[in-house]
């Protein structure tokens, strides 16, 4: 994720709030919730979320956190719909 939503300045803007409340939730929910993945990496810098998963069968298919990862889909895709001009859902495969 990266950017803000530009809806209202700084400290104010609820849909940036929003969405970053449903992201850090769902790292947290992955690396305390899930069995199999052994490692999560992410940063979290100003406007800016990665998160990169490691299991332990060496790939990244764990079933709980790609349900976890849906959720968070659902969640921002449901924001989306009432702020469309702050929101923008773009996907590449990696």
């Amino acid at each position: 994720m990266t950017g803000h939503s530009g809806y209202s300045k700084y400290g104010e803007d609820i849909v940036c709030a929003a969405v970053s409340a449903l992201a850090i939730n769902t790292v947290n929910s992955i690396q305390e919730l899930t069995n199999d993945v052994i490692e999560v990496e992410y940063k979290n810098e100003g406007g800016f979320l990665s998160c990169i998963l490691s299991n332990s069968k060496g790939n990244n298919n764990s079933k709980e956190a790609l349900i976890l990862l849906r959720s968070l889909e659902l969640g921002i895709t449901s924001i989306q719909k009432d702020y469309k001009d702050n929101i923008d859902i773009s996907y590449r495969e990696v």
